[in-house]
């Protein structure tokens, strides 16, 4: 009886140990966080136990960070994972403690990619000493290019932090170069004092600068020629010509437009004088076109002259927009149609207009006695020139050639073509044919009488403050509905037009400082998102949380800036289920797009089905057609749709550099499958090798988000249950070519016997034949003399002909050499995310501490469970102890 007495005191110590090991309590430790660089940065905290989210509360001290956790069972493994932008998170498996605050250390590493922005921007400091400095620029690849296959934003993170606020997307200063992903990453530091500019060049990745000198005006022979040499031709003008402008005082936001055309000439800075010469006299009235791509005006052009790339960034008219139609029909590539379309009456009003570069450049010689075409110096001071120009009197630098009205529905499909529905395209386009137009003999236009008022420009202050307002404005809403916002939290995403819309004709860019402030937001972030907008629209806000826990769980809150009232007004919420957002890019971001992929979608403004494909294509481009050492790509799109303007971005093409055409074909000459034509140009042998692309969409489960399953297929993975056939991209012919096959394939064919550029092409050899003539022409080439072909210097060092293209010469049969010119020699990258065996953090960067929604199972009831079980055990021992007795 007494052993009896003992076995089950004994196994009812054993219960109560029990209970009381596995009882569910609130528990506090302490964590110590420490980054490489010592960057005071709101980390992101998560704690889960079997895969499922703990909910905790989290209070600062000093450095340190008190974490109380809820219902956590003491004597069980738990995960703690440390994340901030730019590092490798890192996970330690603990216990707690109820007893005893335990402390626990984090020491977080920067990605490689982080610490070549950091370091570079460091060791820049050092020699350039930007706290004594007027302002500081820095102009980059980073963002666009990839290192050993991983995208470079984390880059751009280093270098805003190491800046220490000398470097901000508000202040305008930080700009990424039109670049495609294996091109070298480069960053241009640059200090302005009094009129004086120096810069720390770092070339491919290095974090020691390779150049370190003068960067303006008083550049002489030997420095340029030094520049050549160590950047190469087209980099050298790239960087000197922005940072020039920059230092001219340029407007932020053509600024970023140079830097989306890759330098500044005549031809970018009389694009934007036709701009404002337009707006003044025939300004927007109505907006068509397809939902999500309407557009204010129509633009026709031929593309090569620089000025299409000002319509493109600042209008709006991107290639993907339907908008815009550029045919190389003429040998003059200044001329540009608009046409402002009355969906009412169904007419339109044709404007065209152009610029005389030779004209352009004689008024400047008549005033200062200075060549711009005799050295870099006087090219320089010409480029201040016209940036005063374009600010005092924009329309002296320009020509309106026709001003007409009455132009109707048959005249416009005959010039832009026709689309019944997406993708249905009834009737080719034939751009900017001047004998039809002038045909047509419609009655001159009126220009409209402007009532302009004298606007008060807003300083930099008060913009900064309208960001900083909004920012308390959403999170005062967020707190209203139960959702606490830190700063840096990371799945709060702000939407904004701030960047490309202008309030009293000043550029907005300095918001983004003020939102950066309150909210830690940043592009490099990937959570402050400047969407593409019209310059004359407004300036508005989209707030977007992403509950880290359930992605499903979502709230927004939508705001307009009233310049009239100086208010923000409040356009929509999350709770008032009619009201929609001013932007739709937010169905993406919980799925964390490719950094250089939600670029495009910015530049596209929206995120869309027809959008989606552009990646892949572009994949398949650089898979077929691999750049090498003075190669770069021209694109030819046959069915235009919002998939080129994901291609346009991402191989860093563009109508203003001659690199994008906009052919438009019918169904008839397409098969409704041809999307385009990739071609890769040397701009040495002027050859170039090309494909034919057939594009065939996949097909997803009903019920599945496509947009979820094609960023899966973007960073490679093709796993999905959901997938019920794959893309297909194809390419359906493969050609070499020469200089005169180009200029029929851009012309759009129609001066060849098939009438048409894919027939055209689907008609030539293979190969080109090897002229004997020429023993050292290779295999694609045709005779070239590469004395000749190769960038001249004159005695004092500039370029010879550095005309509306910056520095390229047109051909006689107006292929700019602009094409395809590249100098630049790639680097390996492809589609693996490794690193040497470490995964660098592509994707969410880090999220704050916070209170998500969990589906946990509570830890008591299972407690519960287990004591009654183990009751129930002894009582049944007990009982066979008895019976045996």
């Amino acid at each position: 009886m007494k052993k009896k007495w003992i076995l089950f005191l004994l196994s009812l110590i054993l219960l109560l140990t029990f209970i009381n090991g596995v009882s569910a309590e609130n528990s506090t430790i302490e964590l110590n966080i420490n980054t490489e660089y010592n960057e005071n940065i709101n980390p992101e905290i998560s704690i889960t136990h079997n895969n499922t989210n703990i909910e905790y509360t989290k209070t600062v001290t000093a450095s340190k960070y008190q974490i109380t956790a809820n219902n956590i069972t003491t004597n069980q493994s738990y995960s703690l994972t440390i994340s901030e932008p730019g590092y490798y998170s890192e996970i330690q498996n603990i216990t707690f403690d109820s007893k005893t605050i335990q402390t626990f250390n984090f020491n977080l590493k920067a990605t490689p990619t982080y610490k070549l922005g950091y370091e570079a921007t460091a060791n820049a400091d050092k020699i350039l000493h930007f706290s004594s400095a007027d302002e500081v620029l820095v102009i980059t690849t980073a963002g666009m290019t990839r290192i050993n296959g991983v995208t470079s934003e984390n880059a751009l993170e280093g270098i805003i932090n190491a800046a220490k606020g000398y470097i901000t997307y508000g202040q305008g200063n930080i700009l990424t170069l039109s670049a495609t992903r294996n091109d070298p990453t480069n960053f241009a530091f640059i200090t302005k004092k009094g009129n004086s500019l120096t810069m720390a060049f770092f070339k491919n990745e290095s974090k020691k600068p390779v150049y370190y000198g003068t960067a303006g005006p008083e550049l002489n022979y030997n420095q340029w020629k030094t520049l050549q040499e160590l950047l190469g031709n087209e980099d050298a003008y790239s960087y000197i010509s922005i940072a020039n402008a920059w230092s001219a005082g340029m407007p932020k936001d053509i600024l970023t437009q140079a830097t989306y055309h890759g330098h500044v000439c005549t031809g970018l800075i009389s694009g934007q004088a036709m701009i404002q010469t337009l707006l003044t006299h025939y300004p927007p009235r109505d907006e068509f076109g397809l939902p999500l791509e309407n557009t204010a005006y129509y633009v026709i052009s031929v593309p090569g002259g620089s000025d299409d790339d000002a319509f493109t960034w600042t209008m709006d008219i991107t290639p993907g927009k339907r908008a815009y139609i550029g045919i190389d029909t003429m040998t003059d590539k200044t001329m540009t149609g608009f046409i402002r379309w009355n969906q009412t009456s169904k007419t339109g009003i044709l404007i065209i207009m152009s610029y005389n570069e030779e004209n352009i450049k004689n008024q400047f010689k008549s005033i200062y006695g200075l060549n711009p075409d005799i050295s870099a110096t006087n090219d320089l001071k010409y480029q201040n020139w016209l940036i005063n120009k374009l600010q005092t009197n924009p329309s002296s630098l320009i020509n309106i050639l026709y001003e007409f009205k009455g132009l109707n529905y048959d005249s416009l499909v005959y010039l832009m073509g026709e689309e019944i529905g997406k993708g249905n395209v009834t009737k080719s386009a034939h751009g900017l044919d001047m004998d039809y137009i002038l045909n047509l003999k419609l009655e001159n236009s009126i220009r409209e009488t402007s009532h302009s008022q004298h606007l008060t420009k807003l300083t930099e202050n008060q913009l900064k403050q309208i960001g900083i307002d909004a920012s308390n404005m959403a999170i005062n809403y967020f707190n209203s509905i139960g959702i606490n916002i830190e700063k840096d939290y990371s799945r709060l995403y702000v939407l904004t037009s701030a960047g490309y819309v202008r309030v009293n004709n000043t550029s907005t860019s300095m918001v983004f400082d003020g939102i950066t402030q309150v909210l830690g937001s940043t592009l490099s972030r990937k959570t402050l998102l400047p969407v593409h907008t019209s310059l004359w629209k407004d300036l508005v806000f989209d707030f977007f949380w992403v509950d880290s826990a359930n992605n499903k769980n979502t709230a927004s809150f939508s705001l307009k800036y009233n310049p009239t009232l100086d208010k923000l007004i409040v356009t929509g919420n999350s709770s008032e289920t009619k009201t929609k957002a001013n932007y739709i890019i937010q169905q993406v971001l919980k799925y964390d797009p490719p950094y250089d992929a939600l670029i495009s979608w910015l530049f596209h403004n929206h995120v869309c089905g027809g959008s989606s494909p552009g990646y892949l294509i572009s994949d398949h481009i650089y898979n077929e057609l691999p750049l090498k050492e003075n190669e770069s790509y021209i694109y030819i799109t046959t069915n235009d749709n919002c998939k080129d303007d994901v291609i346009s971005r991402l191989l860093g093409v563009s109508p203003g550099m001659g690199s994008y055409y906009n052919l438009r074909y019918d169904n008839s000459i397409t098969n409704s499958t041809n999307v385009g034509i990739a071609i890769k140009w040397n701009s040495f042998t002027k050859t170039g090798e090309l494909i034919i692309i057939d594009y065939k969409g996949p097909k997803f489960k009903k019920g599945s988000d496509s947009y979820e399953e094609y960023i899966k297929l973007y960073k490679g993975d093709y796993s999905s249950s959901n997938i019920i056939t794959l893309p297909i991209v194809t390419s359906v012919a493969k050609k070499e070519i020469n200089e005169e096959m180009l200029q029929n394939i851009i012309s759009g064919g129609k001066q060849t016997k098939q009438g048409n550029a894919l027939d055209y092409i689907r008609s030539l050899d293979n190969t080109l034949p090897i002229k004997p003539s020429n023993p050292n022409a290779q295999t694609n080439g045709t005779t070239t003399n590469t004395e000749e072909s190769a960038t001249t210097t004159n005695s004092q060092g500039a370029r010879q002909n550095i005309g509306s293209k910056g520095y390229i010469a047109i051909n006689s049969q107006g292929t700019g050499n602009n094409v395809g010119d590249s100098s630049n020699t790639p680097i390996s990258g492809d589609n693996d995310d490794s690193n040497n065996g470490n995964k660098e953090n592509t994707g969410k960067s880090y999220e704050i501490s916070k209170k998500p929604v969990t589906k946990e199972v509570n830890s008591n009831t299972i407690i519960y469970a287990i004591a009654i079980v183990l009751i129930l055990g002894i009582i049944a021992g007990y009982g066979y102890l008895k019976s045996k007795k």
